[in-house]
């Protein structure tokens, strides 16, 4: 067996929507030597569509992308009935597979970005064409942290997960955390499994020229605006500093999402404006550059399969502080920042002051030297290369 074995990549999730990490983890396998194909399914719903023309709905074209094929089609999402989009969207996936497979061939190896969908999509894929598949996990609804957590598996989920990590060759999970979740839905997964975390661009978060200016002592955060990220949390922290008295701060929100109103007129009404800042949804640049003019990276989520922003602050030098919600407790040390209970205001706030004050005895230069050692960009294409060879030796 040599590198000229061809991977296909199956996302679940891909830029432009999401999935930055997919590409990038492609990107690096390409760079180790791989051939790599990316099959892209692109779920839209109808306001899309229409923006992009219904001629989208039949296109399946590829085009070169970073030395990576990426075949792209656009699946139309039907609103309210997540069972047919489930069935409906994974069979849109076989389908183009099987004409990818005409014109390309059948490849060695498939490599599925977490069983929502795509993992599935390549146990129906293995099933018709005998091609063997690895799964990697990152659904952080796994960690089993909350009861919304556990809502968020839904009884018709299961059989679908237990086709998809029976008959997969592995399931590589990006945290030890996953696995608390995934064992008491299948107790006889733990065989299956192995751990690599998620990976950092060593050429993208780097360490800014000089320190950023001392006031305001600026608290950044980047991600979704959802519930689960425990923004309300946050903002209860912030309050609870201004009530301490405790000036000299703010807080910077970058992100997009579905309580974008409510986290504003949340702003509003606890008169936070003048120290909480809603950026909006900023590109990697963008991030990059609010990473290296901020002071501490703080992430209150509720739960977190890994939590790869963290890993990117970390990379640019910030030192962070995170709830204890899964991922961030694997990640986390003393030289680099604060662990706090999640949902829990009172800590968070005493973990932003004890940062406020103690901020000169982190070094950026340490940080960042750890961060690539655990999670750098070769470190963790190098277990992959090895995972590869393994599985593509039997």
């Amino acid at each position: 067996m040599n590198k000229s074995s061809r991977i296909l990549i199956i996302p679940s999730w891909y830029p432009p929507d999401g999935g930055y990490f997919f590409k990038e983890h492609s990107e690096s396998l390409y760079l180790k030597g791989w051939s790599v194909d990316v099959l892209v399914t692109r779920m839209v719903g109808i306001r899309k569509l229409l923006k992009a023309g219904l001629s989208a709905l039949h296109r399946f074209r590829w085009q070169d992308e970073n030395g990576l094929r990426v075949f792209r089609s656009v699946f139309l999402k039907i609103p309210g009935n997540q069972r047919i989009n489930v069935r409906r969207r994974t069979a849109h996936i076989f389908r183009k597979f099987k004409i990818y497979e005409k014109t390309n061939g059948r490849p060695d190896l498939i490599l599925a970005h977490s069983v929502t969908w795509a993992g599935y999509a390549a146990s129906l894929i293995h099933e018709a064409y005998d091609i063997p598949y690895v799964i990697v996990e990152h659904r952080s609804f796994f960690v089993w942290k909350t009861e919304n957590a556990r809502k968020m598996v839904k009884p018709f989920y299961i059989p679908y997960f237990e086709k998809a990590y029976r008959h997969c060759e592995r399931l590589i999970l990006v945290s030890e955390s996953l696995l608390n979740g995934l064992q008491v839905l299948f107790p006889w997964i733990k065989e299956k499994t192995e751990v690599i975390p998620n990976m950092i661009r060593e050429d993208m978060f780097l360490l800014p020229a000089s320190r950023p200016e001392p006031d305001p002592f600026v608290f950044f955060w980047a991600g979704r605006l959802e519930h689960v990220k425990g923004l309300d949390v946050l903002l209860e922290s912030v309050l609870n500093l201004i009530n301490r008295n405790i000036n000299g701060f703010s807080v910077r929100l970058a992100g997009r999402g579905s309580l974008k109103r409510k986290l504003m007129n949340r702003i509003r009404d606890m008169n936070l404006n003048d120290r909480v800042h809603l950026l909006g949804r900023l590109s990697r640049e963008e991030i990059q550059s609010e990473m290296a003019a901020a002071h501490c990276f703080v992430l209150p989520s509720r739960y977190e399969a890994f939590g790869i922003v963290l890993i990117e602050a970390m990379a640019t030098g910030l030192p962070v502080i995170a709830a204890r919600s899964g991922g961030p407790e694997h990640i986390i040390t003393g030289e680099c920042g604060l662990l706090v209970d999640a949902e829990n205001p009172c800590q968070l706030a005493d973990a932003m002051e004890q940062m406020m004050n103690r901020y000169s005895n982190y070094s950026r230069e340490q940080i960042r030297s750890r961060t690539l050692e655990r999670y750098g960009q070769t470190a963790i294409m190098n277990r992959y290369d090895e995972l590869l060879h393994r599985l593509l030796r039997k």
